[in-house]
């Protein structure tokens, strides 16, 4: 098993591609406007911005008519672990893509490389780890895993108290 010191677990459409769907500029500006929409929470928004919200959110959808199947999986800074159907090799390069928001409904995809894929019931658990070269495409990638890391801790400690 792959220990990866920061990661979050969820239940997220993910499908393993041949190709990306972006560019690395794309999908870090998708992960910085992501993180602007999360960080507003419940604030209360200007007119402008909550029109700017709905045109993403609007333009999202046309771009990512169809999300793949959800199921569960491991996101970490450096690896990602998933189940699925189909098994892949060690050592192949693809994309991972998957969608990090219900609110903004957008398939990301991000390079990867398969270290293991081994049988599990069905299905094949496979660990990959990212091969993500753009520093800015890293820097934002990064900041989602930790925002997500530090919310998954504070609801198990919520769940324990």
């Amino acid at each position: 098993m792959i220990k990866d010191g920061v990661y979050f677990d969820a239940r997220l459409p993910h499908a393993w591609l041949s190709a990306a769907r972006q560019s690395p500029f794309e999908a870090a500006r998708f992960l910085h406007v992501l993180a602007a929409l999360e960080h507003q929470g419940g604030e209360e928004l200007g007119e402008h911005d909550a029109k700017l919200d709905l045109q993403l959110l609007w333009l999202a959808r046309l771009i990512t008519p169809e999300l793949p199947a959800v199921g569960l999986m491991r996101l970490g800074i450096e690896h990602a672990i998933w189940a699925q159907e189909t098994p892949l090799t060690a050592g192949e390069q693809g994309w991972l893509g998957f969608s990090p928001s219900t609110t903004l409904p957008y398939l990301l995809t991000l390079p990867a490389q398969v270290v293991a894929c081994e049988p599990a019931g069905q299905a094949h658990r496979v660990s990959a780890r990212w091969l993500i070269t753009d520093q800015h495409l890293k820097d934002a990638f990064d900041r989602m895993v930790f925002r997500h890391h530090r919310e998954q801790i504070r609801r198990e400690r919520e769940a324990a108290a």
